[in-house]
C-alpha cells in the first residue's frame, strides 16, 4: 500500500505516457511548431575538435535539465557547420555553432504535455545530466521500476498465501502470464 502510495505520481505518470503513446499519430504526420531560434555570443576556442567543442558550448549554454552531448550526436549540417541536440523531458534544443559569425544559433522547440510526460516516463539513472532536479527524478524513477517489481511480486505472494483457491484470482494470472508469453513469442 505505502509503496503505492509512493508511487502514485509516478504511476499515473507511466499510464498517461502510455496511453499517449497509443493516440499519437505517426511523425510524419505531427503538426510541429516552428521552433523558437535565439543567438548567443561565442567565440570558437582555436586547436579544438568537434567533440570538444560540443563540450565548451555545453558549459557555455549551461542548458537547464539537459545533459552533455554524446560523441555519436556531433554533426556539421550542410554549410558546414556543427551542430548538436540536447534534450529533456521540456523538449530538444538544437545549438549550431556559426563559427564564422561568433554566435550560436539556439533553436528550442517545447514538447506538449504528452511528450513531456513521456520524457519523465523513460529518463534513468542512466541519464548523464548534472541538474540535481532531472538526478532527483531519475532516482524517483528507479525507485518506482523496483517498487513496481515487489507490488508484483507481493500480489502473487498475497493470493497464493490467503485464497489459492480463488477461480477468478487463477483466471487473472493465467490470461496475464500467458498473454505476456504469447506476445513474448510473437514479438521476438
Amino acid at each position: 500500500m505505502y509503496a503505492g502510495l509512493l508511487n502514485l505520481s509516478i504511476l499515473l505518470i507511466f499510464g498517461i505516457s502510455g496511453l499517449m503513446a497509443t493516440i499519437e499519430p505517426a511523425p510524419e504526420q505531427r503538426k510541429r511548431a516552428d521552433p523558437t531560434v535565439e543567438y548567443r555570443d561565442f567565440t570558437v576556442p582555436a586547436g579544438l575538435d568537434d567533440k570538444a567543442v560540443a563540450a565548451q558550448v555545453y558549459d557555455f549554454l549551461k542548458l537547464p535539465l539537459a545533459a552533455p552531448v554524446p560523441a555519436f550526436a556531433i554533426r556539421r549540417n550542410a554549410d558546414n557547420d556543427l551542430s548538436f541536440d540536447f534534450y529533456n523531458p521540456n523538449g530538444m534544443r538544437r545549438a549550431v555553432v556559426l563559427e564564422k559569425e561568433k554566435r550560436i544559433r539556439l533553436e528550442t522547440r517545447r514538447n506538449p504535455l504528452g511528450n513531456f510526460f513521456n520524457g519523465l516516463h523513460t529518463t534513468t539513472i542512466n541519464a548523464r545530466t548534472s541538474d540535481w532536479r532531472m538526478r532527483c527524478w531519475t532516482w524517483y524513477n528507479e525507485f518506482s521500476i523496483w517498487s513496481l517489481i515487489g507490488m508484483s511480486l507481493s500480489g502473487v505472494y498475497l493470493w497464493l498465501a490467503s485464497r489459492p483457491q480463488y477461480r477468478l484470482a487463477q483466471y487473472a494470472f493465467a490470461a496475464g502470464s500467458g498473454s505476456f508469453i504469447l506476445l513474448y513469442i510473437l514479438t521476438r
